[in-house]
């Protein structure tokens, strides 16, 4: 059996959370493929193949090179009979000696929860449907068995969480273009890697992480939830994504690969609590929506950047309902005119520039206009009319995406 990355990390971010320490994960080679310590991951060690062929604890002395770890302990990893790696971890004899008997004991559950795991038929799958029911309310936090499962899943729902959605526009067709029949098996390996690279760009950004999940809800979005670092209130980690929101763009671009044009990321405030998680992601998915909706182009969507029409978006959904279907139930039976005010809005209402946009002439678009007076009671020359149209424009795009988004695909 091969010890995988994503074990490797699994392991790591437990047992650095659990210890305060440093860890190092290596394959049966030497070969680090997780650490504590990004600056580690791809470095290979005699140290650990001395281990994993010795079958037996070794200590090391320090200081760190190039060629030696540092003053800690190095302990082979066991799956049934056989040594798949090693682990070690940065600690004066003095300290280890408190945790060293339960730690092969940590270190065999650990192994043993990630392989029931991975042996999961689309284990992924399963892991994004249950992550989508807890954040659409489908599922309670405070139910045991939805724990048990949570934890299977290596999803820390005791602990309080920042939540970012990615949206990778065109995710499929830039993957498999034509190729409109890829297996499920073709499809989950896809989402896999780029779940791992996701996570790798949160790593980066951040420096280390406590606990992080990727998940994949249709339509092109993956859902991010990482836990409240132990240095670094969740309140400043959203601040540092919103303040650094092109450096946090690159970051995922450039781990994602240049195939993929458009990026798009939004980014719910802090919560606590056993709902803090969903609050965040409804917050998330709105701010998203209602960028899209309104035009508006950055790279970090978040509530508080959107003003009066966040405070619109977010009221009573029958009230919205019912506000779009009074105006502009008449409008969406005409296509060509709810074409014609949404152009005439985004020209700034120029009737020189709509006409131009719309290939019609000035008098043919001032018919259409006072047709739209006509149906809906509104003027969209005048600017309060105008206002409350383009409200309730935006709200009917806001509804659709809101419904499109829950179903995932």
């Amino acid at each position: 059996m091969e010890l995988s990355e994503i074990i490797a990390e699994n392991i790591v971010n437990k047992l650095s959370a659990l210890l305060k320490k440093k860890i190092t994960v290596a394959n049966n080679r030497g070969d680090v493929l997780a650490s504590s310590d990004l600056s580690e991951t791809g470095k290979n060690y005699d140290q650990f193949r001395e281990v994993v062929e010795g079958k037996k604890e070794l200590e090391t002395a320090g200081p760190a090179t190039k060629t030696s770890l540092a003053e800690g302990f190095i302990i082979p990893i066991n799956y049934g009979d056989e040594v798949i790696g090693a682990l070690f971890i940065e600690d004066k004899r003095e300290g280890y000696q408190y945790y060293r008997q339960i730690l092969s004991t940590t270190l065999e559950l650990l192994i043993h929860q990630s392989m029931v795991v991975d042996h999961f038929p689309y284990k992924d799958k399963i892991k994004d449907n249950f992550v989508f029911g807890l954040l659409h309310r489908r599922l309670a936090v405070e139910d045991s068995k939805v724990r048990e499962e949570a934890d299977l899943f290596d999803l820390n729902l005791n602990r309080d969480k920042v939540v970012v959605i990615i949206n990778i526009e065109n995710f499929w067709a830039t993957l498999f273009g034509d190729k409109l029949s890829a297996s499920e098996d073709e499809k989950q390996t896809a989402l896999s890697s780029y779940k791992k690279k996701i996570f790798l760009g949160l790593s980066q950004f951040f420096g280390r992480l406590s606990g992080c999940t990727v998940a994949y809800f249709g339509s092109d979005t993956f859902v991010v939830l990482v836990d409240e670092l132990y240095s670094i209130d969740g309140r400043e980690m959203v601040e540092m994504i919103r303040t650094r929101s092109e450096d946090f763009q690159k970051i995922i671009k450039d781990n994602i690969g240049p195939d993929f044009k458009k990026i798009l990321v939004a980014i719910g405030s802090f919560y606590r609590g056993k709902d803090g998680a969903t609050l965040a992601y409804e917050e998330a998915r709105r701010a998203l929506n209602l960028g899209l909706s309104i035009g508006e182009q950055r790279t970090m969507y978040h509530i508080d950047d959107l003003g009066m029409i966040a405070t619109l978006a977010g009221g009573n959904k029958k009230w919205q309902d019912n506000f779009v279907r009074r105006l502009l139930m008449k409008l969406l039976a005409e296509e060509y005119l709810l074409e014609t005010v949404e152009v005439f809005f985004d020209k700034n209402m120029s009737l020189t520039q709509t006409s131009k946009e719309l290939k019609i002439h000035r008098n043919t678009l001032l018919y259409r206009l006072d047709k739209i007076k006509k149906v809906t009671g509104l003027d969209p020359r005048k600017f309060n009319d105008a206002m409350e149209l383009k409200v309730a424009l935006i709200l009917n795009r806001v509804l659709y995406l809101e419904k499109s988004t829950t179903k995932q695909i």
